[in-house]
């Protein structure tokens, strides 16, 4: 059977959770990542850095998921001259910036799937479903640039894959 998986996150300017499997909000399966209003008049300008992390809720009696793959899509959405950034890692950084991010691991933000870029705390395979056995923390932001349109911008989503047994 296939196992059960959420995404949570909380605000950058928060402290660490302290019960992965409890901290934070879940992000529902279709819900996008929420850009906010985009004002690109004068030049580009980067994006409120995000966090969040991945776990399994329920690994339905497989002994352990791999091969975990995190990247974004919809940016065909936005048409400017735009960059997204991700950095994974097993730190929490109170108020990260978008530099940090930009700087971090994998840097440039895969956009289609990609290799297995993404483990458990500490790396490894998932094994289970307690606070040990949640992701690193992934850290996303994006540069708007000046040609993009002014709004609000949607429908940019963070897409987990994986392989179980």
């Amino acid at each position: 059977m296939i196992p059960v998986t959420e995404i949570r996150t909380l605000p950058v300017s928060s402290s660490e959770p302290e019960d992965r499997t409890t901290g934070g909000t879940v992000l529902g399966p279709d819900e996008a990542l929420e850009l906010g209003i985009v004002d690109t008049t004068d030049e580009a300008q980067d994006l409120p850095v995000s966090v969040f992390w991945w776990r399994v809720s329920d690994i339905k009696g497989n002994s352990e998921i791999y091969n975990i793959r995190v990247w974004l899509e919809g940016t065909e959405e936005l048409t400017g001259t735009d960059a997204w950034y991700m950095d994974i890692t097993d730190t929490w950084t109170q108020g990260k910036t978008p530099v940090q991010v930009k700087t971090g691991t994998p840097g440039t933000a895969p956009l289609s799937e990609p290799d297995p870029n993404l483990t458990r705390r500490g790396g490894g395979n998932v094994t289970g479903i307690t606070n040990d056995q949640t992701s690193g923390y992934i850290y996303i932001t994006g540069t708007i640039g000046v040609n993009e349109t002014t709004g609000e911008k949607t429908g940019l989503k963070l897409m987990i894959m994986f392989d179980y047994h």
